[in-house]
C-alpha cells in the first residue's frame, strides 16, 4: 500500500500508529498523523520553532481522551480523516511532479482536510497550504520515469496494446486528482457498487488476466473456472481501501499486463481458452474482451 512513500514518510506513519496507540485510540487519526510529522519533517520542523511544537503536541494530548489500556499498534486502522490526508497527499506529490511521496507531501495533505483538529492546529500556527506547498515545491523532485514504447512480439496486439495503454494512462491521470469522497460515490455500473468497488472489480480482472496469459504463455491451452465473482468485491472491503491507492494498483497491473502482453508470440494467438461454462475462444478473443469489458467499467465509473 505505501509503496509509492519515502523511508521517512513511512516512519511518520509508523510514530503515528505508535502516538495512537499510547494514547488509547482505536484509530490512527488526522492529529496523530501530525505528532508523527512533528518528528519526520523536516520542512515544517524548520519552519515551527520547538515550544510551538511541543504546544501543538500538549493540545492534542489535552483533548485525546486516554483509553483504559494500551491498545496494540498494529491492529489500529487508518481513520477517514486519515484516509483523505493520505489521499491528498498522493494528489499533492503528483501536482508538485514528484514521483515519491515524502513527510511534507503527507502535511499538505492534512492542511486539506476540512474541518481537521491537525490543519486547524497549523493554520493557527500560520502554516497555510499555499506558502507550504511552495516550499515543498523548491524541494528536488524525484520524477516519474517514462517507460520505453512497447514492441508486441505479434504485431496483431499492437492496437489491442495501444488501446489499453492509453485507457490506463488518460483514467489514471484523470482520477488522480480527487480524493476519497470521489471513490466513495456510487458508480453507473449496473452494480450496487461505489467508483471504488467498481474499481477494485477490475483490480480482480486485472490480477485474474495476468495468471490466465502467463498459463496461456507455457501450457498448451488454458482452463480457468470462471471470472472473477462479484462477490469478491465486497468480500475484499475496497470500499475500504485508500481511493488513491486502489488507482495506483489498478493502473500497475495493467502496465504489468501491458508488458506481458507484448510477450505473447503470434503463433499463441490460437490458444484454446476456455474461461468457466462459456465456449472456448482463442487468446486473442479473451484480449480482446478484457480491454473490452476495462472500457465499459472506466465509463461508468468516469460518468
Amino acid at each position: 500500500m505505501f509503496e509509492r512513500y519515502t523511508d521517512k514518510a513511512r516512519g511518520a506513519l509508523f510514530l503515528a500508529r505508535y502516538e495512537a496507540s499510547i494514547l488509547g485510540s482505536s484509530l490512527i487519526e488526522a492529529e496523530h498523523l501530525l505528532l508523527g510529522l512533528l518528528k519526520e519533517d523536516k520542512i515544517l520542523l524548520g519552519v515551527l520553532r520547538d515550544d510551538v511544537a511541543e504546544a501543538i503536541r500538549a493540545e492534542i494530548e489535552q483533548s485525546s481522551p486516554r483509553g483504559d489500556q494500551r491498545v496494540p499498534a498494529i491492529d489500529l486502522p487508518f481513520s477517514v480523516e486519515s484516509k483523505r490526508a493520505l489521499a491528498y497527499s498522493a494528489e499533492e506529490a503528483v501536482r508538485l511532479g514528484h514521483g515519491l511521496i515524502d513527510c511534507p507531501h503527507l502535511t499538505l495533505g492534512l492542511l486539506r482536510v476540512d474541518g481537521c483538529m491537525a490543519a486547524n492546529l497549523l493554520r493557527v500556527r500560520g502554516i497555510q497550504s499555499v506558502a507550504y506547498r511552495s516550499m515543498v515545491g523548491g524541494r528536488p523532485a524525484a520524477p516519474l520515469q517514462p517507460t520505453a514504447p512497447l514492441r508486441p512480439a505479434a504485431p496483431w496486439l499492437e492496437d489491442t496494446i495501444a488501446t489499453l495503454e492509453n485507457l490506463v494512462g488518460r483514467t489514471r491521470k484523470h482520477l488522480k486528482r480527487y480524493a476519497d469522497v470521489y471513490g466513495e460515490q456510487r458508480s453507473q455500473t449496473d452494480k450496487p457498487w461505489t467508483r471504488k468497488q467498481a474499481l477494485g472489480h477490475l483490480v480482480d480482472w486485472a490480477a485474474a488476466h495476468h495468471v490466465w496469459i502467463a498459463r496461456a504463455l507455457t501450457e498448451p491451452k488454458l482452463s480457468a473456472s470462471g471470472y472473477p465473482p462479484d462477490s469478491w468485491v465486497s468480500a475484499q472491503k475496497y470500499e475500504n481501501y485508500v481511493w488513491q491507492e486502489i488507482v495506483d494498483l489498478w493502473a500497475a497491473l495493467n502496465m504489468l499486463l501491458i508488458h506481458v502482453l507484448a510477450q505473447i508470440p503470434e503463433a499463441k494467438l490460437g490458444l484454446e481458452c476456455r474461461i468457466g461454462s462459456e465456449e472456448p475462444v482463442p487468446l486473442s478473443k479473451l484480449i480482446e474482451r478484457y480491454v473490452e469489458h476495462c472500457e465499459g467499467v472506466v465509463v461508468s465509473i468516469l460518468a
